[in-house]
């Protein structure tokens, strides 16, 4: 019975001690007024503004490009149109080559000499978000 009673009060301590040692963070932070009356301030707002960065490398006769899209993610194939979602559409010489639905693909057969690619960023019922690259690629 006293081993009972001693293994109770125990575990009883042991929980109980553990509740008020909670560590403090090691940084305080502090938030002081950042202008006076009448100032102008300049807040930059994170928005759902889409962008499109294209990187491309030409290897011989072929093409590796990278696209890389905020607030976007890729899909295949005709869809209802939700905004945020699609695919690229990719032109070369002013001609519709293909559609692709991820991030990096590569360009293959074009033939020698200059060409001038165009990837377009378009819903997924293949209405456009206005928002395209281009640039000239040389085969040789």
């Amino acid at each position: 019975m006293l081993i009972r009673l001693i293994t109770t009060f125990i575990i009883f301590i042991s929980f109980t001690a553990c509740n008020n040692d909670k560590p403090e963070p090691e940084t305080k932070v502090q938030i002081e007024p950042a202008m006076a009356k009448n100032e102008a301030m300049f807040v930059l707002l994170q928005t759902d503004e889409r962008t499109m960065n294209v990187k491309y490398q030409v290897r011989g006769t072929v093409v590796f490009i990278e696209c890389i899209v905020t607030n976007f993610r890729f899909k295949n194939g005709k869809r209802k149109k939700v905004d945020g979602e699609g695919h690229i559409d990719v032109y070369v010489n002013g001609q519709k080559v293909d559609e692709v639905s991820t991030a990096a693909f590569i360009l293959k057969g074009l033939p020698r000499g200059k060409h001038m690619v165009r990837l377009e960023l378009v819903h997924n019922d293949s209405s456009k978000y206005g928002l395209y690259d281009e640039f000239e690629v040389n085969i040789s």
